[in-house]
């Protein structure tokens, strides 16, 4: 995890974050030499408040500019919904899940109806050239799909190698993808993205609704973060889940939940060891409470044994008991 300096400030319009150029969440260095976005992804977590994106260039009073080797790809604008969702559906048709893959989930307590049900793949590292291929001469748009670029006129397809884990919307449209890396040195989970690559596509932080295979409780809906926590929390307690990408990101489930209009929302974020990762999950989620109330939800906070992190863990631990 990479260190968090104490003296930063919040993004304001005047000074918006120098990664995603949003005016809110972010913080930046106070000499600006870096900056943590809570909806660009690096190489560098910076516990639940987002990424670390260190900067030689920037100075003080030049906030909104990129690092330069940054600035020089031109991007393409996010594809529409239908466009992600028929892009990363056929992509994902083209791969399939490797055993070691397949064994993790089953830990995990996900049997293979769920697991073929939730559609996760292996990210593949060799062969993605003749995917790409076989995508274009489908017809499949992938102008703005995160996760692919151009590169000397060819079209690329990124992404690091592990368990693709499908991030859907109400309608059940595949809006990113997830990565769980088999390499978790530079982080566990990353986005599919093309960000800051030549016509390439930043995913944002989209977020993931998870049902359960079965009718469930449509008065309450759970908010969580991480996809794949939320599709195993659904099944185990047949209810809806929504999945934030980091607690700094709640902002997301606030269109969502107006829009399902829930009788009760259930906030169920990690139960985290250090103090000050702790402060920081207490902060978003006071804020996500208020957020809550503002809208007229009735709200509770979920709480379980600290040893288990993730509200997935606690309930495949209770599983393993009875």
């Amino acid at each position: 995890m990479a260190p968090i300096k104490a003296k930063r400030l919040r993004v304001t319009r005047g000074n918006p974050c120098p990664v995603c150029h949003k005016p809110d969440w972010c913080l930046v260095a106070e000499d600006a030499s870096d900056a943590i976005c809570t909806r660009v992804q690096s190489d560098h977590r910076a516990g639940n408040a987002g990424w670390l994106h260190r900067f030689t260039d920037i100075r003080p009073g030049l906030l909104p500019l990129l690092h330069k080797s940054e600035q020089a790809a031109p991007q393409s604008p996010k594809a529409a919904p239908d466009v992600l969702d028929a892009a990363y559906r056929t992509l994902l048709g083209e791969l399939v899940l490797a055993t070691h893959h397949r064994d993790n989930l089953q830990r995990r307590g996900l049997t293979d109806h769920d697991i073929n049900r939730l559609g996760y793949k292996s990210f593949p590292i060799y062969g993605r050239a003749a995917i790409v291929d076989r995508l274009q001469a489908n017809g499949i748009t992938l102008t703005g799909v995160p996760g692919f670029w151009l590169d000397s006129g060819k079209v690329r397809l990124a992404g690091p190698d592990g368990i693709a884990i499908p991030v859907r919307d109400l309608r059940g449209r595949i809006q990113g993808l997830q990565v769980r890396c088999d390499n978790a040195d530079r982080g566990k989970y990353k986005w599919l993205s093309s960000n800051h690559k030549n016509e390439g596509a930043s995913p944002g932080a989209p977020v993931h609704v998870a049902r359960p295979a079965a009718d469930c409780e449509s008065a309450e809906v759970w908010v969580t973060e991480g996809a794949l926590k939320a599709d195993i929390a659904a099944l185990k307690l047949r209810r809806v889940f929504l999945a934030v990408a980091g607690v700094g990101n709640w902002p997301g489930a606030i269109p969502v939940i107006r829009e399902t209009r829930p009788e009760r929302v259930a906030i169920a974020f990690d139960c985290d060891t250090t103090e000050r990762t702790r402060k920081i999950v207490s902060y978003h989620e006071a804020k996500l409470t208020n957020a809550l109330l503002g809208i007229g939800a009735r709200v509770f906070r979920k709480k379980w044994n600290p040893t288990y992190k993730g509200i997935d863990d606690y309930l495949a631990a209770q599983e393993r008991k009875s």
